[in-house]
């Protein structure tokens, strides 16, 4: 048995976190006038109506298919599944480049503090002994 780097199980804490909030915000979406809904008045940048448009309903199945899967690589994470790695890069990545998009936008604080919380993770998870962690586990 290989030991878990304790960055790992960091990373999969944040990722859960984060997986749980879109299952939760997704889950508003499709079951609407619960207490959940408060979710929607303390930061929302969408326009009034949003939940009920085709584009809500869209980014609701989008979220909880996200969160789902942000929910399955933490268990791969946690396991050290090469897989789960991937996803959470990948995700990393992305969600890095719209940071990078929001600080060219305008986005000031929030996206430089993004990139450089990103660029973090990024660096930890492809440094060789933790890339090490992932090797063997494909499936």
């Amino acid at each position: 048995m290989k030991t878990r780097p304790k960055g790992v199980l960091l990373i999969a804490i944040i990722v859960f976190i984060a997986a749980l909030l879109a299952l939760i915000v997704g889950i508003t979406i499709f079951v609407p006038g619960t207490p959940l809904d408060m979710i929607w008045t303390l930061k929302n940048s969408f326009p009034t109506g949003f939940k009920s448009s085709s584009t809500g309903i869209i980014f609701g199945y989008f979220i909880v298919i996200l969160g789902l899967i942000l929910i399955s690589a933490v268990w791969g994470l946690l396991k050290g599944m090469k897989w789960a790695w991937w996803v959470v890069l990948i995700v990393f990545l992305i969600n890095g480049i719209g940071d990078v998009i929001s600080v060219i936008f305008g986005g000031g604080i929030n996206g430089i503090s993004g990139i450089i919380i990103i660029s973090a993770f990024i660096i930890y998870l492809t440094r060789p002994n933790i890339k090490k962690y992932f090797e063997k586990n494909i499936v």
